[in-house]
């Protein structure tokens, strides 16, 4: 007489159990899910990055994203995250998490968090790492990464070609070199020197840095040839060729970067990509992609200040 009730009561709570608002579907289905990691640099005291993920499209569903830390950095040694799963409510678009440095009072390297994703419940994704977080030592000598991002050394002909601005194309003075600061800190490049290659030869600088020159955390800087620049470049550092050219040759051409003691730091070599592009070479994605013809994928022939998107650093 007791078997059927328990049979009833076992269905009963079966169905009132996958009664739910919240639908996920099985891992590597539903729609694209992109991320992002910013800053990619944060510092030992504090700093705190977030990992975003936006999905391409609205889903009635539920998305679940599993992270995995390794690399040098130690979880709950160097750094805590708010959490290793971040979900997608139905009906939302984004969420977020956030990693948080732990400062531990001693002197070492930089460490390094590599994130994976090991799973999405629910959606899909064409990457499974992000870019390595680095936890930058704040009791040793800033160690920050300067990188050169964007090159023009072929401005567009005619009055596209006016990368700076000032209303006049000039197949000199609209070259420029954007330089971007990746570290946590300001990054003081007073008396830091650029070459062309037969400056290099000559030991002649084209732009020396002047005192002063302070690049802020995550900004950019940029050296035009000449002219008068005029706009808001993304807000970065704008300045002019000292000796009132970067002599950019569009073929077998060297760009050189010297610190203030005279060391080559950053080269960048133009006969590799020269192919009088008529458009500027940079990093896809910004920061951390190798360099490419930044018409490879936008319409803009150039972004002096700012991401290949137009977006500022």
């Amino acid at each position: 007489m007791n078997k059927p009730i328990i049979y009833f009561f076992t269905i009963l709570l079966a169905f009132v159990a996958c009664e739910t608002d919240d639908v996920v579907l099985p891992i590597g289905e539903g729609p694209e899910v992109n991320f992002s990691l910013d800053p990619i640099i944060i510092t030992e005291t504090g700093g705190i990055a977030s990992i975003s993920a936006t999905l391409l499209e609205s889903t009635e569903n539920e998305v679940i994203v599993s992270f995995a830390f390794g690399g040098t950095a130690v979880k709950g040694v160097d750094y805590t995250v708010s959490s290793e799963n971040l979900v997608i409510m139905q009906g939302v678009l984004s969420n977020q998490i956030t990693i948080t440095a732990i400062d531990n009072n001693a002197k070492e390297d930089n460490k390094i968090i590599e994130i994976s994703i090991a799973s999405i419940l629910g959606g899909s994704s064409s990457i499974d790492k992000l870019s390595n977080l680095t936890i930058e030592d704040n009791e040793t000598p800033n160690t920050a990464a300067l990188i050169i991002n964007e090159v023009l050394y072929d401005p567009p002909a005619g009055a596209g070609g006016d990368a700076n601005g000032d209303g006049t194309r000039d197949a000199n003075q609209d070259e420029f070199v954007e330089l971007v600061n990746l570290s946590a800190s300001p990054m003081d490049i007073s008396n830091y020197k650029m070459y062309d290659g037969t400056a290099l030869s000559s030991n002649a600088p084209r732009h020396i840095f002047p005192a002063g020159s302070i690049i802020p955390p995550g900004k950019a800087i940029i050296v035009f040839g000449g002219g008068a620049p005029a706009g808001s470049f993304g807000n970065a550092t704008v300045q002019i060729a000292s000796s009132g050219s970067l002599n950019l040759t569009n073929a077998d051409d060297l760009l050189t970067i010297e610190d203030a003691n005279g060391t080559a730091i950053l080269t960048f070599d133009v006969e590799a990509l020269s192919n009088n592009p008529d458009e500027s070479y940079t990093r896809n994605p910004d920061l951390t992609g190798e360099f490419e013809q930044h018409g490879a994928n936008t319409p803009l022939l150039f972004s002096p200040g700012t991401k290949v998107d137009s977006n500022p650093f």
